[in-house]
């Protein structure tokens, strides 16, 4: 019993010695590195940067981005420049961003509406600024996992309206996307 005992004793002396000693402040030291590193990566991993552009017929999209990150998913479609000659009076119209998933289109962020007497379609690209989105990261209105992961797949500005005269406009640029981030 009394061996048992000064076991007990000279391994608390032990322990004692060595959280008095400059190896405990050095393996405590080197113990916080390892976890600020594993954190660090954590949110280097978590945070996806894109820019994108894109031009058609009807329109140019330049310098647009979107930014996943820890804190926030974020959505900023950039000036749209309309620059076809005609500009068209429209009475309904569907425009926004979409993405491929699976060859199927999903919507982003689009606008829609209608209006019996009719809007510019000029007006209507350079007024809308729906398309400039931020949501908390743990929100998924827009920013769905599924829809992150099919980002890699295409990303997609459409314009599907109706002219007052009933012609329809239908306009799909395939936006050329880069990832910025690791």
């Amino acid at each position: 019993m009394k061996k048992k005992k000064q076991k007990k004793n000279e391994l608390k002396k032990q322990i004692i010695n060595f959280l008095k000693s400059y190896r405990a402040i050095i393996f405590a030291l080197i113990i916080i590195v390892i976890v600020l590193l594993i954190f660090c990566n954590h949110l280097m991993r978590s945070s996806k940067t894109y820019m994108f552009s894109g031009k058609s017929d009807y329109i140019t999209i330049l310098n647009g981005v979107i930014s996943l990150n820890y804190d926030v998913k974020l959505l900023e479609g950039s000036d749209i420049e309309y620059i076809n000659k005609q500009d068209f009076v429209v009475t309904e119209y569907k425009i926004g961003y979409y993405i491929d998933k699976n060859n199927t289109l999903m919507p982003l962020a689009i606008k829609s509406g209608k209006d019996e007497i009719g809007l510019s379609l000029k007006v209507l690209l350079s007024e809308i600024s729906a398309y400039n989105i931020a949501e908390p990261y743990h929100n998924n209105t827009y920013f769905t996992k599924e829809k992150i992961k099919s980002l890699e797949n295409g990303l997609y500005f459409i314009i599907e309206a109706k002219t007052v005269d009933g012609k329809e406009i239908l306009d799909k640029i395939e936006l050329s996307l880069s990832k910025v981030s690791k």
